[in-house]
């Protein structure tokens, strides 16, 4: 059983690359788990991946500006060589925005990730414009001003605040993590601006569809590991 889900994730999957790792599933009847199941981990453009390595400060400045867990993100985007990477800003507290190869960076992480598929294989054009974007954002600063200020009453966030601070930019000179990605999102069509809106959004908002339904582009939540 469990080799027939091997090679059915390799045949419907990307045949981009080979697959990176492993990927754990929980499957629900009426919101009861009855079983995991462990699928390889094919990467395919658009993918979102969180990552939570326990920090205690973290946790807790993400508690002050109201969410947690998953306490940072990215994007799987194809570099110029046509190899995946993950697109990031500030990855291990780093102050800038980062293009890693994704095998080793989903390997030499501590922590636990989650990720979520995409479903949607992107057109030649939209490739080569998350591409480009991509490439255009690494580099460039985190936001670490906009990202302190998010505990306090100055950040964008909030449901007055929202109608007239939240939208979604693409390029900005400085990124918030959850931010990047969803701007990387929204460059080729898989997020809606006017529903997602970048510079508003945490990655806990969109680990699941608690907030917002994004069942139609990404697969839910998967644990992923480097061995089954």
């Amino acid at each position: 059983m469990f080799s027939s889900v091997l090679a059915l994730s390799v045949l419907f999957g990307s045949q981009d690359q080979n697959p990176s790792g492993y990927l754990t599933r929980e499957i629900k009847v009426k919101d009861k788990v009855v079983r995991k199941e462990v699928i390889l981990y094919v990467p395919r453009e658009g993918d979102l991946v969180f990552y939570d390595d326990k920090s205690v400060i973290w946790t807790i400045l993400f508690a002050m500006a109201g969410t947690g867990p998953p306490l940072h993100m990215g994007i799987v985007v194809k570099g110029e060589d046509g190899k995946f990477q993950v697109l990031e800003a500030g990855p291990d507290d780093k102050l800038k925005v980062y293009l890693l190869e994704l095998n080793s960076r989903l390997k030499e992480f501590k922590g636990t990730i989650t990720i979520r598929r995409c479903k949607v294989k992107l057109t030649e054009e939209k490739s080569a414009a998350l591409t480009k974007f991509a490439k255009e954002q690494d580099g460039k600063p985190y936001a670490v001003i906009r990202l302190l200020l998010q505990g306090t009453s100055l950040r964008s966030r909030g449901p007055v605040r929202e109608m007239f601070l939240a939208g979604t930019y693409l390029d900005r000179w400085s990124w918030i993590c959850s931010e990047l990605a969803v701007a990387a999102g929204t460059v080729v069509g898989l997020f809606d601006p006017a529903v997602v809106r970048a510079n508003v959004t945490y990655p806990r908002d969109i680990v699941d569809n608690q907030r917002f339904d994004l069942s139609k582009n990404w697969h839910d939540g998967e644990t992923w590991g480097a061995e089954k």
